[in-house]
């Protein structure tokens, strides 16, 4: 099943290692394993076995158990259910970027039929297309962060929808055709009759966020099912702001990732190793 995950065994340790600032040598001595077969495993040429993964998972600071059933793979998220809430409706819009799929989403109002647009998966035609194949009326564009995969084609998106864009004050500004509209943690933007919270999600980037609404968090690279997006900022502030503002959410909200399939607060406290 872990072929359905973002993130495989192999990323799951490199973004552990490098996130905390240790060498392959000194993980592999200390898990008793070679740097070759360490680097291998990485790489996704060697499968480990349990008693290796746990080894490693003590050394990173994993969970041990949760790290063998994806190492296993014995784990996936569920599938999304067909009707989130009486209130609100999500698509998913993914298109391929660098050979990777990236995802968007449109939050509606089901009531309003007004719809957010959460990032441009760099390919605005595709939302476009959707906004138009499904009769929803695009408010508001919402950026969870600021990399080219997520935001490239903004400016094509917000001249066709006159939509303005808001995005976290601390995020560095992507290109776009105005001005930007910034928020902070708590901030509110209204669709339709829906109400989005910003959660402040740094790490990955300085001023990454997710937006929750009721039974639906669009998390952006926070966390992906069963790991985390790439630290490439702070690996403490990644592990500790989606633990304190996504994990503290109730079980039933499902998490939208700018990458890989949704999932679950649940599942995620019951299988993501970095928590």
């Amino acid at each position: 099943m872990a072929y359905e995950l973002e993130d495989e065994f192999g990323d799951i340790i490199g973004k552990a290692r490098r996130g905390n600032g240790l060498s392959l040598s000194r993980v592999a001595s200390q898990a008793g394993i070679t740097d070759a077969q360490l680097s291998q495993m990485e790489a996704y040429t060697l499968k480990p076995t349990e008693d290796q993964v746990r080894a490693i998972a003590e050394v990173l600071g994993l969970n041990g158990s949760k790290l063998v059933d994806i190492a296993m793979e014995r784990w996936a998220p569920g599938p999304v259910p067909a009707q989130l809430d009486e209130r609100r409706h999500v698509e998913r819009i993914s298109g391929d970027v660098g050979g990777y799929p990236v995802n968007a989403y449109l939050l509606i109002c089901k009531t309003t039929n007004q719809a957010a647009v959460i990032d441009t998966a760099a390919h605005p035609n595709l939302i476009l297309e959707r906004i138009k194949k499904i009769g929803v009326k695009p408010t508001v564009i919402l950026l969870t962060h600021a990399h080219a995969d997520h935001s490239d084609g903004l400016p094509e998106l917000e001249k066709a929808t006159s939509c303005p864009t808001y995005i976290h004050a601390n995020e560095p500004k992507p290109r776009s055709s105005q001005q930007f509209r910034t928020l902070n943690h708590g901030d509110e933007v209204s669709v339709g009759e829906l109400t989005v919270k910003t959660l402040d999600t740094p790490g990955h980037t300085p001023g990454g966020c997710s937006f929750y609404s009721g039974s639906v968090a669009a998390v952006g690279d926070a966390i992906f099912a069963g790991s985390v997006g790439g630290p490439k900022i702070s690996y403490q502030d990644e592990i500790t702001s989606v633990r304190n503002h996504l994990l503290s959410l109730p079980d039933e909200v499902r998490l939208f990732p700018g990458h890989g399939p949704s999932t679950t607060v649940g599942e995620e406290k019951a299988h993501n190793p970095f928590f």
